[in-house]
């Protein structure tokens, strides 16, 4: 099912890897690393891979890893943006909402994937435009 919806997109520029792991800490993500696929604590360093997501109920956070820093934008959905982070731009912005899954139990393309990660659901929400982004939210987690 597609649902169509506004909201806030904010652009952090590039952080250090310290900073939005700080800001992250209470929050669940998503990343992958040499050892699989992983749902739970922000890592303390930044992941080998190249993108960590990360989700409340009020918004939803993207960072593509590069290197030690990560270039971070956040999709406020609901009443508040994250904290501990400072946004250097910020827009109102149209997204849809689609339904997917994550790969199967016996998919090994980034490692092992543990129980909470295969075959479970996902939202996508997907920014379009000229620079498109999709966010990424584990259901029920």
């Amino acid at each position: 099912m597609t649902e169509r919806h506004t909201a806030t997109l904010h652009g952090y520029g590039r952080l250090p890897w310290p900073t939005l792991a700080a800001a992250l800490r209470a929050v669940p993500t998503a990343w992958a690393d040499y050892h699989g696929f992983h749902i739970g604590a922000c890592p303390d360093q930044a992941p080998p891979y190249t993108h960590l997501w990360a989700w409340t109920d009020a918004w939803l956070l993207r960072a593509r890893i590069d290197g030690p820093s990560a270039i971070v934008g956040a999709l406020e959905i609901g009443p508040a943006a994250p904290t501990g982070l400072t946004a250097l731009h910020a827009e109102q912005v149209r997204y849809v909402t689609r339904t997917a899954h994550t790969w199967p139990a016996g998919e090994k393309r980034v490692g092992p994937l543990p129980a909470q990660v295969a075959d479970q659901q996902v939202t996508l929400y997907e920014v379009g435009g000229p620079h498109p982004i999709t966010f990424v939210r584990m259901d029920g987690r």
